[in-house]
Parts: structure tokens; sequence; C-alpha cells
């Protein structure tokens, strides 16, 4: 005999093959039917208890929200793009004369001023031919004074009738002609100069040695350029500011303008935010891509962006600074109108705000909430005004 108790109360009996009730019918049932009998009757009593308790749950009628204050700060929308680090000047140092190369005097990686020495060529022909320009203008400066003492003589004896008409026009022809050659060897001295100059290379501006490519003792022909790679003794980048070329489309080209300030980021940087602005925007879309080149000056004093770099930039479109500013996930749709929850005590309180500039993490609110305020921004979809709240300890920001 088996006793099924209840909450401690005989419900019925069991024997081998049925069971008394409490009335004291009797049942008869075999093994298998008794047994899903008392199976069914547990799930009941576990049905039962379950459905009170969540009954209990529901009576509370809380809602658990996480909160945080409306504070005062500045808003930016922004433009993402790519795009390559150029520097702001680049230039390949070569010769305007051919020659062997006889000395370099920096490396690459070195720092450079303007008008310094880079490098030299063999000078020594040059020298050779200064010499003798400056030996011809020697020999040309004693003929023309020469000639010239000749000139006033034949002039004074012109005066008193005392020399031929052909005689003075010979004299005058050697005087012409004494005065050119001395012109001519001044020139020709000056061009002599000017090649041993054109020997010696300096930096066209203050930069940085991005390459050496001849070395000492080498022939370099400037003229032979369309024969094979541009001829270049060294290349100097000024990395002072640098330029990054970035592509926007139509619809994006509306929102940007000469001006505009932007944030640059580099992974060599991490968390680091370089300031630019963009300085130039083509007129005319690319006839394949259809987009627009966009040109970015981002000063670079302590040379922490090199040429060749892969950038991000966001450019500034708008910016509205000292605004009230709440989480872009507490605005809801209320009828087509924006409407926040606010916490007041343990009630959600429904109020309809007027909204700025969002930038997808946090909304302008130019009216409907104040400073301080407790706005929901987690658990509110589904809140309706005067709906009971629990604050989340760990939420309130």
């Amino acid at each position: 005999m088996y006793v099924l108790l209840f909450k401690g109360t005989v419900k019925a009996v069991l024997y081998r093959d049925a069971m008394i009730d409490k009335e004291g019918g009797v049942v008869r049932m075999g093994k298998g039917t008794c047994a899903m009998f008392i199976f069914v009757s547990l799930l009941g009593i576990v049905g039962c208890k379950s459905s009170k308790e969540g009954s209990e749950v529901e009576s509370s009628g809380s809602t658990f929200v996480k909160v945080t204050q409306v504070k005062r700060g500045e808003i930016r929308t922004l433009v993402p793009l790519t795009g390559s680090i150029n520097p702001w000047r680049k230039v390949n140092i070569v010769p305007d004369i051919a020659g062997r190369v006889e000395r370099i005097f920096v490396e690459e990686g070195d720092r450079v001023k303007e008008g310094q020495v880079l490098a030299k060529l063999d000078t020594r022909s040059a020298e050779l031919r200064l010499q003798q320009a400056q030996a011809a203008l020697d020999v040309a400066q004693a003929g023309f004074n020469s000639a010239s003492k000749d000139w006033e003589r034949a002039q004074t004896l012109r005066e008193r009738s005392a020399i031929s008409p052909q005689q003075f026009e010979k004299v005058q022809l050697s005087y012409e002609s004494a005065k050119a050659q001395l012109q001519q060897a001044r020139v020709n001295l000056k061009l002599a100069e000017h090649q041993l100059e054109l020997a010696v290379l300096k930096a066209p501006f203050a930069g940085i040695v991005t390459g050496k490519h001849i070395n000492e003792g080498e022939m370099i022909n400037p003229m032979m350029a369309g024969m094979g790679p541009t001829p270049a003794v060294l290349t100097l980048m000024d990395l002072s500011k640098v330029k990054i070329q970035v592509e926007i489309s139509e619809k994006e080209m509306t929102r940007i303008d000469v001006g505009d300030i932007t944030q640059v980021m580099v992974d060599t940087h991490p968390g680091k935010v370089f300031t630019g602005t963009v300085s130039n925007i083509s007129p005319v879309a690319d006839p394949v891509s259809r987009t627009f080149k966009v040109e970015i000056i981002v000063p670079n004093n302590d040379l922490g962006l090199r040429a060749g770099m892969y950038a991000r930039v966001n450019i500034v479109t708008e910016e509205h600074k000292d605004v009230l500013l709440v989480p872009a996930k507490s605005i809801l749709q209320r009828d087509g109108v924006d409407v926040v929850f606010l916490a007041e005590g343990d009630e959600a309180r429904m109020r309809y705000v007027e909204t700025g500039l969002s930038n997808g993490e946090v909304t302008e609110i130019i009216a409907g909430v104040k400073e301080g305020d407790e706005v929901i921004f987690e658990g509110n979809y589904g809140l309706h005004d005067g709906a009971r709240i629990e604050v989340s300890p760990s939420a309130a920001l």
C-alpha cells in the first residue's frame, strides 16, 4: 500500500493494482496507469507553484533601467574617409650638368637646412674653364684699355682736323670691337663661375633626405633621363606639414567646404589625433569613380606623420559647443515626435524634446530637458508616462 500526501493531506491510498480515493471509491488501474497518474499530479503541483511565483513578480510592476545625467558638452558631425599621406614638398636633387660625383655629404634620414651643401661633382674641369675665362677677360680688358686711348686721341685729332675720316673710322671700329670683346669675356667668366656653382648641389628647402640613389665616383648625366630611371643623386622631402588626398562622393561634397577642420589618425600613434584643414576641393569629378578629390593639409612640426602612411580622416562638417547632450539611444519616437524618459524617483516621466546634431553616440537637445536631469538610456523601450521603474545601482553614470 502507498499513501499519497499533498501538503499534509491524504488524497488517496494506493494498493498494488488499485487506488482508493478519500471518499472510499475504488478505481482500478494497472501499474503503468497508476504511475502516469502520479506524474501528472506532480506536474500540476509544480505548475501551480510557478504560476503563483510569476504573479508575485508581475505584481511589482517595475522595469529595470539605466540612467545618466543630461550634461553640457560639444558635439561634431563627421565624414569618415581614408587616404595616404604625402609630403608637403618633394624634390629629386639632380645636377644641371653632367659629371662625376666626387662627394656626398649626407645620408638617408639626415635633416638638412635650406642652402646646405648635399653633394659635389668633380670640379677640376670647371675650375680650369674658370681660370681660362679669367685670363681671357684680362686680355680683353687690356685690349679695350688700349682701344679706348686710341679712340680718345682720334677724337682730339679730329677736332684739329689732323686725322682723315678713314683713319678716324678705323680707330672707332677698333674701339667698338674691343668693347664687345670685353663684354663677351665678362659673360664667359660669369658662365664659367655658374658652371662651377652647378657642380655643388644644395638643399632648395629644409627637409629630410629620404633617398640616396648614387654612390661617390659614379657618373651622372641629366640629359640621359629618357634612357632610364630619372637620374638623381638624392631625394629630399619637406615634412614640416603633409598633404592627404581623399575622395568624396557627390552627396558628401555638399557637406564639405574649404577650411573645414579635420581629424587625422594613424596606426603608429594610437589614440593621438592630428588636426588639419581642407585646403582644396576638386571642381571636377573623376569620370570613372564619380568622386571628387579633396586635399587636406596637416601641420607636422614633430614629424609624427611620414610620407606613405595610411591615414583615417574625419572631416568635421558641423560643430556645436556648450550644448545639452544625451545618449542617442535615449531618444524615442512617439507619434512621430522625439521623446525621452526621465527617471523621477521610481517613476518614468515622458518629455517631448527638440533635437539638434547627432553623431550616432550622443544627441544635442535644444529644448525639453535641463542639465542634471536623469535620462533613461536603457530599458526605455516600451515605457509609458508614469511607468514604475527601478534604476540599476551600477548603471547610473
